[in-house]
């Protein structure tokens, strides 16, 4: 019984000591990164074309917290599925423990996504609201445009600095990278 109780004592040691382990740089990258792409994919009008395909093909749909399937709304998804996915993220991202190497990738990781988090919840709510009230796309594109002549060249630098900063940080630790 006491070797028992060894074995299993040592067992939950070492799940604890690998559950605590440190991130590993190809996960950093995965995380600060990758991410990103849906962010880049879906700035401006790329959003709402997808948006509108979910719509089309009967997917645009969200889940309540029983579990329960819906239809949703341009409004509904955005608040529901699509912004919570992106806190998602930028949770995973702040919960990475931040190095000297991390350091620089991490924090341009997360200021591009506290940066689009934001528009989202206002820019693209407003957006969202229009195309579920029915307003002609005219409209719709006039705001889109004018979302995007403000908004993009802040992202354009924002992510131009987290490529920059993962590239450096994956070549030193080794982690295969490109970008298209």
């Amino acid at each position: 019984m006491k070797r028992v109780k060894s074995v299993l004592t040592i067992i939950v040691v070492c799940i604890l000591f690998v559950s605590c382990q440190k991130e590993t740089p190809q996960k950093v990258v995965e995380k600060t990164v990758l991410k990103t792409n849906l962010l880049m994919a879906n700035y401006g009008i790329g959003y709402f074309e997808q948006l509108k395909e979910l719509q089309k093909n009967e997917y645009l749909k969200y889940y309540d917290n029983d579990g329960e399937e819906y239809a949703a709304t341009f409004s509904q998804y955005l608040h529901k599925v699509t912004i919570p996915d992106l806190e998602r993220s930028l949770r995973d991202i702040q919960n990475l423990e931040v190095n000297e190497d991390s350091k620089e990738l991490i924090n341009a990781s997360i200021k591009l996504f506290e940066f689009c988090i934001g528009f989202y919840k206002k820019d693209y709510a407003e957006i969202a609201y229009m195309y579920d009230e029915g307003k002609t796309q005219q409209e719709i594109n006039m705001i889109i445009n004018e979302f995007e002549a403000k908004s993009f060249q802040e992202f354009k630098e924002k992510n131009l600095k987290l490529d920059e900063a993962a590239k450096v940080y994956a070549e030193k630790k080794g982690v295969s990278l490109k970008f298209v």
